[in-house]
């Protein structure tokens, strides 16, 4: 009796999440992985080792312990190089950063499969959409964090290790056919679930990440360790949490369960989570309506004072990663005056309430967070 055929399945980025997660929801056993990756080392090491090791941390009996799973990969791509298979694909999943999509579109356009968007901005199903004239493209929301990296330790028995979490995929429920151990749920629920996402993960957790840079550690872990860090992290979950209930109308029980969830997920030592993955590009993040700028706003216009996501948004105007794309962003807040700074580079005029709030607790948050780094 022959086996069932396994599903095709495309992912594009072989990073945290396409190569560290989704192995986890579509099962090797039932999809047959081809990557895309443009970055030519990693592509070539996938190439010539043909699979990979991902390591998932669980807890059992209250404590957190390793899974792993080795996934061989068919092929992996260079940009482009897809085009000749990409009708033969059952399913494709992106995974490449949302500044990074509309490079796709060639590859992507005429085809009919399902494309799951697994980017942290719910505009791309519509825009990609909207360019590839598919109509089966979706969001997706991983409730997980992945590293794209692993301890030395684990680093010595595969290089190409990763760890990830033990999440849960929510994919809009139009494409449930795609089958795997996802979690396929209405429109509504999944915008709960970006929602919480956005402001109770995304939100606290790049702030984490800007204040560990700070400290001078490589791993978000290390600065939850930082009591003066955490204070701030928790404060700015806290803010969230408050707009969440206020705003949205968000079931209480579900957001004080999301918002322990996260903090312990942050303090996670197994994971390995590093600083650089979690704060690149910062310029997005903030973006107007995004996990900091749009974050503080929504606190003000619900009768919120954003005091932690403020220190939070203080960090990033100040991290520092030469290898970073926004590196750039450290020069123009050192160049420019304040009032300056937030006017052109971050979009804010000088009659909102946000750049009077930032503009007045300017010296003083910088005092703040010089006092955790000395």
């Amino acid at each position: 009796m022959s086996l069932p055929r396994r599903k095709k399945i495309l992912v594009y980025g072989a990073g945290a999440i396409g190569r560290g997660y989704l192995p986890w929801v579509f099962s090797p056993d039932e999809f047959e992985y081809y990557y895309v990756e443009r970055n030519d080392g990693l592509r070539e090491m996938l190439k010539s080792a043909r699979q990979f090791t991902t390591w998932k941390t669980v807890k059992k009996n209250s404590e957190n312990l390793y899974e792993t799973l080795v996934v061989p990969i068919t092929q992996c791509f260079a940009p482009g190089e897809e085009k000749n298979i990409i009708k033969d694909i059952d399913v494709v999943v992106v995974a490449v950063g949302p500044r990074n999509v509309l490079s796709l579109t060639s590859s992507l356009k005429g085809t009919t499969m399902p494309i799951v968007c697994c980017e942290n901005d719910s505009s791309i199903p519509v825009l990609l959409s909207s360019v590839v004239d598919n109509p089966n493209i979706v969001f997706a929301v991983p409730d997980v964090i992945t590293s794209n990296t692993a301890s030395e330790d684990i680093k010595k028995s595969d290089p190409l290790s990763i760890i990830t979490e033990d999440g849960v995929c929510y994919i809009d429920d139009r494409v449930s056919r795609i089958g795997g151990n996802a979690m396929y749920i209405s429109k509504e629920e999944l915008d709960k679930q970006w929602m919480a996402k956005l402001y109770l993960h995304n939100t606290p957790h790049c702030i984490a990440a800007y204040l560990g840079s700070l400290l001078g550690v490589q791993y978000v872990h290390e600065a939850m360790e930082a009591p003066q860090a955490r204070k701030i992290v928790s404060g700015a979950m806290c803010e969230m949490q408050e707009v969440l209930l206020k705003k949205f109308k968000i079931d209480e029980r579900f957001i004080d369960w999301y918002a322990d969830k996260e903090l312990e997920r942050f303090s996670n030592r197994l994971l390995f989570d590093p600083v650089s993955r979690v704060a690149r590009e910062p310029f997005r993040k903030l973006a107007p309506s995004e996990r900091l700028l749009g974050a503080a706003q929504l606190c003000l216009s619900t009768g919120v004072h954003p005091q932690s996501i403020m220190l939070g948004i203080m960090a990033a105007f100040f991290y520092s990663n030469q290898h970073d794309p926004d590196l750039n962003i450290q020069y123009l807040v050192r160049s420019l005056e304040a009032t300056d700074f937030l006017r052109i580079v971050m979009q804010l005029p000088p009659d909102q309430a946000l750049h009077q709030l930032l503009l007045e607790q300017w010296e003083s948050n910088k005092m703040v967070l010089k006092a955790i780094y000395e």
